[in-house]
Order: C-alpha cells, then structure tokens, then sequence
C-alpha cells in the first residue's frame, strides 16, 4: 500500500479542523440556551483543554478509520483506530498444551496432527484484525492481504497471547482466524467463546477448500506488515 503524502495528510487536517471547530461553536451555543454553559462556568473549559483534546482525538480518530472502510479484496480493517500491541515470546508454548486456556474445547488435531511443536522467539509485534466482507476460502481471504501468506502467520505463543490479551476482540456469534506455521505446512486456528464466555478453538489446513460466508462475520487477525514487508 501507498504512504500518505504531507499534502493528503493536510487535507485530512484542514477538514477535520474545520468540522472540529464549527462543531464545537454549535455545541456551545446548544449547551448556552440550555443554560449550560455560562459567562459564569466557560472559564472551566479552558482551564481543562487536555481533556477536550484527548476526546476529541479519540472520536475523530475513531471516525477517520470508520470513513476509511479500509476494504481490502474481501476484508475490511476494523481494528484500525486500535493498536494491538503483541509482548515478547519464547516459542515455547503450544495451542496443544493450552488446555488452562482453551477451557471451551480444544482441538485434539492440534496433538494428532503434530503442531504441538515449539517456534521461533519472537520480539514486540503491532497486530491488525479485519471483518469478512465477501465470501471466500482460506486462500482468497489471507491471499486478500499478502502475496506471500507466510508473512500473515502469527506464532503459537503469539496466538495464546492475543486469546489471554486481547478477549475483546473474540466473540460468542463469529469465529476468528489466526494463520500459523508448522512443519513447514500452514493451518489456521479458528477461535471462538462459548455460552459461558470460554475460548474455544479448532485447527483447519489452510488448503481447506470450504467456503466461509460474509454473513458469518468472520475476525481475521494478522501482524502489522511494514511496507517492506
């Protein structure tokens, strides 16, 4: 994808500038003939200007990656106003081995089909997560975001550190996915709460050819790839 050049970004500023202070002079004059906001207590306002600013940069932030949409091929960015920040792992720990976690069910193909192997260690990592818009199997859906599939796979570790740190991004109605590696062969993890809110998760080839349907919502959870990457 392109970088945004400074003269698109000040466009972006010029706007949200615009709309931030003609929406506020309407807000004031609201809350004024409600008798809010007075010659009495406005003074108020100015002395907590930091508290304007950090609502104002959160909605607007919020907003600008709504209005984006961020549709790429059949996904669409939804943890765009986010940062999912990933710690350092060891490579050690398995999906296999995670049955403290995986309390909802976990898959016995994790061990039958032996992924319960260590990785590499990995450093800090940003992660994106990304909504089914349109139909598509495991190829067209990871193939949507990288050429090179590999690139999108998270750890084992990394992927019991999003389930334990991340909970809110999972959901009781839709599944998501998380590509990994094993054995030189891709699989992805497909997690999910149950009624009780326990994660659960099962384990698919990745050359599973079944077709997920938009309408199922589907969360696919990737790292952030530079655009060297």
């Amino acid at each position: 994808m392109k970088p945004i050049t400074s003269g698109q970004k000040e466009q972006v500023v010029t706007v949200a500038t615009s709309a931030a202070r003609k929406g506020t002079e309407e807000a004031i004059q609201d809350l004024e003939k409600n008798d809010v906001i007075n010659g009495d207590n406005i003074q108020k306002l100015v002395e907590r200007g930091n508290e304007l600013k950090t609502v104002v940069m959160e909605a607007v932030k919020k907003k600008l990656a709504e209005i984006a949409e961020n549709i790429v091929g059949i996904v669409k960015l939804i943890s765009g106003a986010e940062t999912i920040t990933l710690k350092p792992t060891d490579g050690k720990e398995t999906i296999a081995k995670a049955g403290n976690l995986f309390t909802g069910y976990l898959d016995r193909d994790f061990e039958a089909w032996g992924l319960d192997v260590a990785s590499t260690p990995t450093g800090p990592r940003n992660l994106k997560v990304y909504e089914l818009v349109k139909n598509g199997d495991y190829q067209k859906i990871f193939g949507s975001l990288a050429t090179d599939t590999k690139k999108l796979c998270l750890t084992q570790p990394q992927a019991i550190q999003f389930v334990e740190n991340h909970r809110k991004w999972l959901s009781k109605d839709y599944w998501t996915f998380i590509l990994f590696e094993a054995n030189g062969e891709l699989f992805v993890a497909l997690v999910v709460l149950d009624s009780d809110g326990a994660p659960r998760v099962d384990v698919y080839r990745f050359s599973d050819d079944g077709v997920w349907s938009a309408e199922d919502r589907g969360r696919i959870v990737v790292p952030q790839l530079t655009l060297e990457s």
